[in-house]
């Protein structure tokens, strides 16, 4: 069975019409501020939970933890402040998390350290200062880690060294002003890493090796990017600019301020929202 809302409803009460065989359960686009997961605790054959484009501002997924089959979630473009993921631990078969365009500062993803099955994490447009990864991590099939367009000043990539399966990784659109690669050196997999748009002065790709098929870099062109070590390796990345000839420089600073403005249009709407509480 599965159970799909979609459109306005402002306030929702679905306890009645759940069952327990229910197997997908999407309420998208419909203006809900708050809901309880609680009636979804019986559905033991519960794959997918879908509450994108609403307006939830928090909201507690212990229910989750008996949904031992959940493959995956997607709570983006919501407006959700903080974000507690310990419940999700049990969920062993988890393969996508979509956490995208909210409101979050900080998020804590040790707890899902051991969950092997993850292939999909998405923490795009948000207001990340802090990630926090476990010191070590068993991924290993993790296919896309992505934190685009957030406010981090750095991230430690060496968690991630086992995480073989890896092909994209975007840190676009940040504060990093330094970057450590090394540990991408076990990313055989690799096809993109996206760089562009963050504080960067240098980049050094002969930290790569020569494991990686062909992939792509995307970075500023003020960035000096440190030869790498063979002819090998410089036929097998593709550096990508953010800035190129299809932006005149006034383009490329209307897009800028345009990013810059999205992220303190965020700022206020967290601060109002806080003041609320």
């Amino acid at each position: 069975m599965d159970l799909i809302i979609n459109g306005k409803q402002g306030n929702l009460d679905f306890a009645v019409g759940i069952e327990s065989t229910t197997e997908k359960f999407t309420v998208v686009d419909s203006m809900i501020s708050e809901i309880s997961l609680s009636p979804l605790a019986k559905c033991k054959n519960l794959t997918v939970l879908n509450l994108g484009s609403n307006n939830i501002s928090e909201i507690d997924l212990s229910p989750l933890a008996k949904c031992k089959n959940l493959l995956c979630i997607n709570l983006s473009d919501n407006k959700i402040l903080t974000l507690d993921l310990s419940p999700l631990a049990k969920c062993e078969k988890l393969e996508t998390l979509n956490l995208q365009n909210n409101l979050l500062t900080e998020i804590d993803l040790t707890p899902l350290s051991q969950n092997r099955k993850l292939r999909i994490l998405n923490l795009d447009y948000n207001l990340l200062a802090l990630v926090k990864i476990a010191s070590e991590v068993v991924w290993s099939n993790l296919e896309e880690i992505r934190f685009h367009s957030n406010e981090l000043k750095n991230i430690d990539l060496r968690p991630l060294y086992n995480c073989k399966k890896i092909r994209e990784i975007d840190l676009g659109d940040n504060e990093l002003s330094k970057i450590n690669l090394k540990p991408l050196l076990n990313y055989t997999k690799i096809e993109s890493i996206s760089l562009e748009r963050n504080k960067l002065k240098k980049i050094d790709l002969a930290q790569m090796g020569e494991k990686h098929k062909e992939y792509v870099l995307c970075t500023d062109p003020e960035v000096k990017v440190k030869s790498v070590l063979s002819e090998t390796e410089k036929k097998n990345v593709q550096i990508v600019y953010s800035k190129g000839p299809l932006y005149s420089e006034e383009q490329e600073k209307l897009l800028s301020q345009f990013f810059d403005n999205e992220k303190e249009e965020k700022r206020l709407q967290r601060e109002r929202m806080l003041k609320d509480y």
